[in-house]
């Protein structure tokens, strides 16, 4: 299979995936354009944007420099405290789930190069509730397998309980400065289907391997693609 088959069969992949944009996207200000990005089907995030050539172009990289997370707590969160070395261990929690995941496969690095992508994340929109139960008792459980603190550990997820959050995620060229690929994903709905730290903390080290193995099929031949979507479904059901 020549190359130019390959990439075709790959943006597919994507493509198919991509309906009409939806106008009640969340929009924090993080991203300075909302507008490229399209609702998606296939379960892994809610809105996406992939560059034209983008898939090419990360076939290139071999290493990333992950940007401290920025957190934006909602305006009408019931709950809207947060101290900054909490929010501060919150971010690092976040990016060490990442950093994790994407370092099996990738060098993780702090300077800008011609085969280094540069990735900036947002914890968005965090709509937080004080705890009524005592923390005297609390247990944290670290989804990342002990090997870094996780979200669940930090002092924030100690004192309230998370309802909603909205996960931005932008890949740039770090030589360039040209964005690649966007993405958008909101987890929880309030009191009616609350979301959690422990999911919070398990999506960062699930989207790094989603990422990884993406990043991954771009490199191979058609015959050593997996579906990496599978992949990322079964890790978030755990």
């Amino acid at each position: 299979m020549n190359s130019k088959l390959k990439w075709a069969l790959l943006g597919a992949a994507f493509a198919t995936t991509v309906v009409l944009a939806d106008e009640n996207i969340i929009q924090s200000g993080f991203m300075t354009d909302y507008s490229q990005l399209s609702k998606v089907s296939d379960e892994s995030a809610d809105y996406r944007y992939m560059a034209d050539g983008a898939l090419e172009r990360v076939a290139n990289y071999d290493a990333v420099m992950i940007d401290q997370p920025e957190i934006f707590i909602a305006a009408d969160s019931p709950y809207r405290g947060g101290k900054p070395k909490e929010l501060a261990a919150l971010a690092e929690a976040f990016r060490a789930g990442l950093t994790v995941a994407l370092s099996e496969d990738f060098y993780i690095v702090e300077q800008t190069g011609p085969n280094v992508m540069y990735v900036r994340v947002a914890i968005s929109n965090l709509k937080l509730k004080k705890k009524k139960k005592s923390i005297l008792g609390y247990t944290p459980v670290g989804l990342v397998g002990g090997a870094v603190k996780g979200a669940v550990t930090t002092d924030i997820a100690k004192k309230t309980d998370l309802q909603e959050v909205v996960m931005e995620f932008e890949v740039f060229d770090s030589v360039t400065g040209d964005r690649l690929v966007a993405v958008i994903d909101h987890r929880g709905d309030g009191d009616k289907t609350p979301a959690t730290w422990e999911e919070l903390e398990a999506a960062a080290y699930n989207y790094g391997k989603l990422a990884r193995c993406r990043l991954n099929n771009a490199r191979v031949p058609p015959e050593s693609v997996v579906n990496c979507l599978a992949e990322f479904k079964q890790d978030e059901e755990q």
